[in-house]
């Protein structure tokens, strides 16, 4: 009876962290904004990204954001997770591709 015992609860830890594993941000209410960056501003942390439409969106990175690929730079195109919180835009991680030429 142990072993039944020891064995479901392990069947339900590991469905449990696959399940966390598999978590792409939208349990924490992440979104996501694709564009280019129109401004960076390294005193502030922060990043103005415009999107496909042209609107522009201040994103604020801090220490615990993973930036992955290129330089942060103008023009350079890029993906990013974000959570709102306090009227703020914070990055969980940030994707950069090659600056347009």
């Amino acid at each position: 009876m142990k072993k039944v015992l020891t064995l479901a609860a392990l069947a339900v830890l590991t469905i449990a962290l696959s399940a966390r594993a598999l978590d792409d941000g939208k349990s924490r209410g992440e979104k996501k904004i694709s564009g280019t960056i129109a401004r960076v501003d390294t005193s502030s942390r922060a990043l103005t990204v415009a999107d496909s439409k042209g609107v522009n969106r201040e994103i604020l990175r801090n220490d615990a954001t993973k930036v992955m690929g290129g330089e942060l730079k103008e023009g350079a195109s890029v993906e990013i997770g974000y959570i709102e919180s306090e009227n703020r835009s914070l990055a969980s991680w940030i994707r950069v591709q090659e600056a347009k030429k």
